[in-house]
């Protein structure tokens, strides 16, 4: 049965293609036209992780474990759903055929969230939480330089950024939560200037 991806992998089957990678990438930048649309949602994650990230350790000794997770569980729904808004606004300005990719990278992204969950409960059970803003940097660094570096350089620098904070951030010096504030702040802010620079013409 044809699929939405046989023109893709048609493509870079052929022989006589040029380039497989650079089809792979007007595919992927197609795709993630209703995520690169406008910088608000990019704007807010500069603020929203930085901003837990920081309360992180105030909220720790009010409220405890539960707090934690009350925390970040508030920050990453606001953050979802000021995503959501741009991705559905988007998609109505986008194509219909671009939302099947994207639909697949938002699997496989929501996969290696899910990994990065139950390494995160081995570490809580090793008794070793403040690997966990490196662990988190590490992750979702290599999500974005590898399947969002496929659609905009602005994602793949993001990515590096987040990665050279995660390495920073699981070295033993107690400072990993404000260097997750730090990647995750300069990163965000990166792809959302990014995207005005495009908007407003300017190189």
């Amino acid at each position: 049965m044809p699929s939405e991806y046989d023109p893709l992998t048609k493509t870079l089957d052929d022989p006589l293609a040029e380039d497989g990678l650079e089809v792979v990438r007007d595919h992927f930048e197609e795709a993630s036209r209703p995520f690169l649309s406008q910088p608000w949602s990019w704007l807010a994650w500069a603020l929203i992780l930085p901003s837990a990230a920081l309360a992180t350790p105030e909220v720790l000794r009010l409220a405890g474990g539960l707090g934690i997770l009350a925390l970040w569980s508030v920050a990453v729904l606001i953050g979802g759903a000021i995503d959501g808004v741009q991705i559905l606004r988007g998609r109505r300005r986008g194509r219909a055929e671009s939302s099947s990719l994207a639909a697949w990278v938002l699997r496989a992204q929501g996969n290696l969230s899910l990994v990065a969950v139950f390494v995160s409960l081995a570490l809580l059970l090793q008794d070793l939480p403040w690997l966990l803003p490196g662990l988190w940097l590490l992750m979702l660094g290599h999500s974005l330089f590898s399947l969002g570096g496929l659609a905009s350089p602005a994602l793949r620098t993001a990515g590096l950024i987040y990665q050279a904070g995660g390495v920073l951030a699981i070295w033993p010096h107690g400072e990993a939560l404000t260097i997750f504030a730090v990647a995750t702040f300069v990163g965000n802010l990166w792809v959302a200037g990014s995207i005005w620079r495009a908007r407003s013409g300017i190189r």
